[in-house]
């Protein structure tokens, strides 16, 4: 009955796993990723099948908003670690889904869209991925 689905924290096992107990193949994927979560090689399986990721929790619940390149490159481009965070996903070809309740952080999380980070500076934030979860680790989900 159904002709699209999407799923949650899904890694390449999991969509493995659903690919051989489903016959539909999944729209969206809404994965953590942010500086210190980055899985470019679950990016990279999802892209490689049409698969949408979506990341979720751009600024590592507030971890990334303290971190010292964060906020120096937020500094250098004149603008705030958040939107040094949501722009950095942005420009790695994620859809970003900040979360805020406060009317004045949506304004300043949609205002992402008239910089570019330079290719050195993504490197730089590329390289801060340790593996943190800030939300849950489906890594051991069977």
């Amino acid at each position: 009955l159904c002709k699209s689905i999407g799923v949650s924290n899904f890694l390449i096992s999991h969509l493995e796993q659903l690919k051989e107990d489903c016959v539909i193949t999944p729209h969206v994927n809404q994965v953590e990723y942010h500086p210190f979560q980055r899985p470019q090689e679950l990016v990279d399986y999802c892209r490689s099948r049409n698969i949408v990721f979506e990341g979720y929790c751009p600024l590592a619940k507030g971890e990334a908003l303290t971190h010292p390149t964060v906020i120096q490159l937020a500094k250098k481009y004149s603008r705030t670690p958040a939107q040094i965070c949501i722009r950095w996903s942005i420009q790695n070809g994620i859809v970003t889904i900040p979360k805020s309740t406060k009317a004045e952080r949506i304004d300043e999380n949609c205002k992402v869209f008239d910089f570019t980070i330079a290719e050195d500076d993504v490197e730089i934030l590329n390289g801060m991925h340790d593996g943190r979860h800030v939300s849950w680790d489906p890594t051991f989900i069977v």
